[in-house]
């Protein structure tokens, strides 16, 4: 296994954790009659992850961005195996990053409060100032969007995740048979000088 499949596998590894540790609030808000007590602890834990520093936001930038950038590189060889495989896990990454920046981010936005962490860099744009207050009703609605979202994008994940997979497996099965190509072609070459 190459160096940049490394970097995607460990990368989407550490995206479908976060996901999985999101879904200990997540699973409550989708798979189970909604509670209050639900919606204040998906209030809690989104709202640890909004007010962390500038560092942990950008680790998990830098973890959404090296799949993309990975892959990229390895398309650049352009056989038939980068293109398929490599093709579908830059789609797959493309469509997580899309939703996060329209759906988590938008989602965050509506049901917490402007987040009090200052940071000398931001990657997003400010939001528009709202003219009215998010109802309860619509910070409930986003809260629960964003549940989904999450297992969205764990599935995506778990895509690029099998897509690598894939590929080395293909990779690993066409050097076998060259191999065995290989063998039979020595064969058939040394009983025909034994022949002569």
């Amino acid at each position: 296994m190459g160096f940049s499949s490394s970097i995607v596998l460990g990368s989407c590894s550490f995206i479908l954790g976060v996901i999985f540790v999101c879904q200990v609030v997540d699973i409550p808000l989708l798979y189970m009659p909604v509670t209050q007590q639900a919606i204040d602890n998906a209030y809690t834990f989104y709202g640890i992850w909004w007010e962390a520093p500038g560092a942990v936001k950008a680790l998990f930038h830098v973890a959404l961005a090296l799949p993309m950038v990975a892959c990229l590189v390895k398309l650049h060889r352009w056989t038939e195996s980068a293109m398929f495989f490599d093709g579908s896990s830059i789609a797959l990454q493309l469509a997580t990053i899309i939703l996060y920046l329209t759906v988590h981010i938008q989602s965050l936005r509506t049901f917490l409060p402007e987040s009090t962490t200052t940071t000398s860099f931001s990657i997003l744009p400010p939001p528009p100032p709202r003219e009215t207050a998010p109802t309860e009703d619509e910070r409930i609605e986003a809260v629960r969007v964003m549940a989904a979202a999450n297992a969205l994008v764990g599935l995506l994940t778990l895509g690029v995740i099998g897509m690598q997979i894939g590929q080395e497996y293909a990779s690993r099965q066409e050097e076998r048979e060259q191999r065995e190509i290989d063998a039979r072609a020595s064969a058939v070459g040394g009983e025909s000088k034994k022949d002569l």
